[in-house]
């Protein structure tokens, strides 16, 4: 099976941080994500860092209701029950991302930066698949750091 299209993660820098610092090892989507597990999500801390921070490999998925979430893993989501609450928005079915391993990256790629060396650069509103010739120019050398994590996860599973 080839490799899955890695994945660019827009989340707010306040959880971007907490997912490279590893006080956040969950992270909860209104919206289904189709990735899979081992799939590499890089983090794009949207504003006011607007910088693409590191990334992530994905453990695995989950999904039910909001409160089934909210007890399989509220406390690795860095957020309160309170703010937990207002994150779903009325849906019935809220869908978490489980971190296996996370690189930040030294040098964080600002997004003027992403937008000269990709003319057509798009920050997506929640998340967007990346080809691997984008890949390649939106990171600062980082592509063998990544595989090395991504391999290293393939092994160990």
């Amino acid at each position: 099976m080839a490799a899955e299209q890695p994945v660019l993660l827009s989340v707010r820098p306040r959880f971007a941080d907490a997912l490279l610092d590893g006080t956040k090892t969950v992270e909860m989507r209104r919206r289904r994500m189709r990735v899979h597990a081992g799939a590499l999500c890089l983090l794009y801390a949207s504003s006011p860092t607007r910088a693409l921070t590191g990334a992530l490999s994905v453990a695995s998925l989950d999904h039910g209701t909001p409160d089934e979430l909210w007890r399989r893993h509220g406390p690795r989501t860095a957020v309160t029950h309170h703010e937990y609450d207002d994150y779903p928005d009325g849906r019935s079915t809220a869908y978490a991302l489980l971190v296996a391993a996370v690189i930040a990256f030294h040098t964080p790629v600002p997004l003027a930066e992403l937008r000269r060396r990709t003319d057509a650069f798009v920050v997506p509103q929640s998340y967007r698949f990346v080809d691997n010739g984008e890949l390649k120019r939106l990171l600062n050398g980082q592509a063998a750091e990544l595989t090395a994590m991504t391999a290293q996860l393939s092994l160990s599973a």
